[in-house]
């Protein structure tokens, strides 16, 4: 009777843990491209915020040189 049992779980048992390995290796290769995407998607973000923090510098110059021309003139009339 057991030997019967056997028989007929055993394939099951095998087919349960093919599946579940199946799944495992689809939610690694899931999990793979989610990081890739993100870390693509941060790589962007990272040259988009040095454009910004490069822009942000040039005009606070901008705003210093009229600054000091403004002052220049003020003090000169």
């Amino acid at each position: 009777m057991f030997s019967t049992q056997a028989a007929y779980a055993a394939p099951l048992i095998l087919l349960a843990e093919t599946r579940q390995a199946d799944r495992d290796k689809a939610l690694a290769l899931a999990d793979a491209t989610h990081r890739e995407e993100l870390a693509a998607h941060q790589e962007k973000l990272l040259e988009a915020n040095t454009t910004l923090t490069e822009q942000v510098e040039r005009l606070s110059e901008e705003i210093r040189k009229l600054t000091g021309d403004i002052h220049r003139r003020i003090v000169d009339s």
